[in-house]
């Protein structure tokens, strides 16, 4: 088997590393960890609470590939050991933000594969299926994101400044935009209205003003929220829901490529090399570089930064 893999950080001058991880052990196990930006900007010993958490947890699934534990381990415990692992790391760092990661685990098991996923990591099979979570979370959020970018951007005409100002409106919330003057109490109702219809949570409005007035800050709050609207699986330190999550195997001999990949990938290539990842990637920079059109996201990209980290990981079974 052939095995490639490139990895980006968000920073375009490549001065700060980003949160993604990549775990290459053939024979054994592959891996793409994303921790989550920790929107404080908070450092410890140099590094984000989500390099952290992305760092430890492919730790830990390199010894469990390397002594066999991926081989019988249950999901749930597998997702859930991390999740503990990272509630020690949150007391070491004496974090601010709970740090937290995905899972896209390939585990190689002799004449068939095991795919582990928790998170909005993905993993391709063959080119054509998909194994991606979605989070509703964070549509919502993108399509709050948007409203407020297009608003800010009308009145400054500058998008790294529009960007800036709205990733801190999205992040400390609506209410706060209100008594800081960024927006009036009716324009923040307009987009709380407008991003549930775009979400299709119309009926859930009141789920979708609480998420929103308060901001990315209190998404914490909604993560491994057994039966929210917003609840979403998430390995941070807490008990880990399964929804969302994947444990399946895959014979070797139906196999012709696998792709592990995190979110900052915003489309798929038709090519299965990171070559194909790559020029994918450059175009959808040049189609929607704000991500605000074709490719909406939770972030746009800047100057100095790109919408996210990207990492993929491309594996040739023949």
């Amino acid at each position: 088997m052939n095995i490639a893999s490139f990895s980006q950080s968000k920073y375009k001058n490549a001065a700060t590393p980003g949160d993604d991880v990549a775990l290459i052990i053939p024979g054994r196990v592959l891996a793409v960890f994303d921790g989550a930006t920790d929107p404080t900007g908070a450092s410890y010993g140099g590094l984000s609470s989500g390099r952290i958490a992305a760092l430890a947890a492919a730790n830990a699934v390199a010894k469990m590939g390397l002594d066999g534990t991926l081989e019988t381990i249950a999901a749930p415990k597998l997702f859930q050991n991390i999740s503990d692992i990272l509630k020690q790391e949150a007391e070491r760092i004496n974090a601010s933000h709970p740090p937290s990661t995905t899972l896209a685990i390939v585990a190689d098991l002799g004449d068939s594969f095991r795919l582990l996923l928790a998170g909005d990591s993905g993993v391709r099979i063959n080119g054509s299926r998909l194994l991606q979570h979605a989070k509703l979370i964070d549509k919502v959020s993108t399509s709050a994101r948007i409203l407020v970018f297009n608003q800010l951007f009308a009145v400054m005409g500058d998008g790294d400044a529009a960007e800036a100002r709205t990733r801190a409106t999205i992040f400390s919330g609506l209410r706060s935009a209100v008594e800081n003057g960024i927006m009036t109490a009716q324009e923040a109702e307009n987009v709380v209205i407008a991003a549930a219809r775009m979400s299709g949570l119309e009926s859930d409005i009141e789920a979708v003003e609480e998420f929103l007035m308060g901001g990315i800050r209190v998404q914490p709050q909604f993560a491994n929220r057994q039966g929210h609207v917003l609840g979403y699986a998430s390995v941070n330190g807490g008990t880990v829901i399964e929804e969302g999550t994947v444990d399946l195997s895959i014979a070797k001999d139906t196999l012709v490529s696998l792709e592990i990949f995190s979110d900052g990938y915003l489309s798929l290539p038709a090519g299965t090399d990171v070559a194909d990842w790559e020029a994918e990637f450059a175009r959808v920079e040049t189609a929607d570089f704000h991500k605000i059109n074709e490719y909406p996201s939770v972030k746009g990209s800047t100057s100095s930064e790109f919408s996210d980290d990207r990492t993929v990981v491309c594996m040739k079974a023949r």
